[in-house]
């Protein structure tokens, strides 16, 4: 009889989705060397090295390989029985959420807030990376659903259901000191630029365009927090490619003017991706979905009183079945700030 201890095969699950143990460590809040501890402790229970640590990025060995999915199921088994004590009809097991960068800084704090006083039993973890590798993660296993932003003519991976949740727009903005000859995209080939680092599709499609034209990428700051680049930005240390909403709603923006570039045009669809999901889970997860499409088609309301408990899971339902159905083509509900 295997001898092990669930938290080890959280572990090891964890290291597996996020692709490292330093990424685990800090999802986890543990050191390095404690998660190495505990990775070390669960392949001995199990008898045999589930990580094959000679190739770099590691690998799984076969025996690892097959022990990943059974572990996963073996996690949510353990969280359900740990809500059967709670009496709720809704598992107590963790909904695992992957938000992309550019929407982190869109007040999540309201609609989960609001998504734990609907369903209390369950717990949220939230997860930040770029949109496709969040993707990745939700077609693989390793999320339930993640809210990403895709390209307008784009659509998700049939193997991925989802709901659009709104629209996002990308705006060139510039200091109120920087004085342009004109807005073409030839005019831009010695200017700065203050980016999200390497990894991000938006930085990716900017340098498309550029090298079409025939113009280099030239970054002056790359940092992942946009009113920070703003900031930046209203100091005339180089142009930027952020979110029209956030630029509505940022500090700097006194300091700033949107440039009409022809050429640079990056319109955007906000998806809530979701993979396969128990039918428990299903009515959070929706619950959350329409929150977030409430939050973006107007971004005020949920500092209102919410509605009703009853009213919020019949909405959730309706949600829930549209999630179901993998509704692709949903038409997409307008956003406050679709620039």
């Amino acid at each position: 009889m295997l001898n092990m201890d669930i938290s080890d095969v959280r572990t090891f699950v964890t290291v597996i989705d996020t692709g490292s143990v330093s990424r685990a460590a800090s999802e986890l809040h543990l050191t390095q060397p404690a998660v190495t501890r505990r990775l070390q402790r669960f392949e001995q229970a199990v008898g045999a090295p589930l990580i094959d640590r000679r190739r770099r990025p590691f690998a799984l060995t076969d025996v690892g390989r097959a022990a990943v999915e059974r572990c996963r199921r073996l996690i949510s088994t353990a969280d359900e029985l740990r809500a059967l004590t709670q009496g709720d009809l809704v598992p107590s097991r963790e909904i695992r959420i992957g938000v992309a960068h550019a929407l982190t800084e869109f007040a999540l704090s309201d609609p989960v807030d609001q998504l734990r006083r609907e369903f209390p039993g369950v717990a949220l973890r939230l997860h930040t990376g770029w949109s496709r590798e969040l993707l990745a993660r939700v077609k693989g296993g390793a999320l339930d659903a993640a809210v990403i932003l895709l390209p307008q003519a784009e659509r998700l991976p049939g193997e991925v259901s989802g709901e659009v949740l709104g629209r996002e727009r990308l705006v060139v903005v510039a200091s109120h000191r920087r004085r342009l000859k004109s807005q073409e995209i030839l005019d831009l080939g010695n200017t700065g630029w203050v980016l999200n680092p390497e990894g991000c599709a938006a930085r990716a499609g900017l340098q498309r365009e550029l090298a079409r034209a025939g113009l280099p990428l030239r970054v002056s700051v790359e940092t992942y927090n946009y009113e920070l680049q703003l900031a930046l930005i209203a100091h005339d240390r180089g142009l930027g490619l952020v979110p029209s909403r956030l630029l509505a709603r940022s500090e700097s923006r006194s300091q700033l003017r949107t440039l009409r570039v022809r050429g640079l045009d990056f319109p955007q669809t906000i998806w809530m991706a979701t993979g396969e999901l128990s039918e428990p889970l299903r009515l959070p997860v929706a619950a959350l979905a329409r929150t977030l499409a409430e939050r973006l088609s107007n971004p005020r309301g949920l500092n209102s009183a919410p509605p009703s408990g009853r009213t919020n899971l019949r909405r959730a339902a309706r949600s829930a079945t549209r999630l179901r159905a993998g509704r692709h083509q949903s038409r997409p509900r307008r956003a406050a700030a679709q620039g």
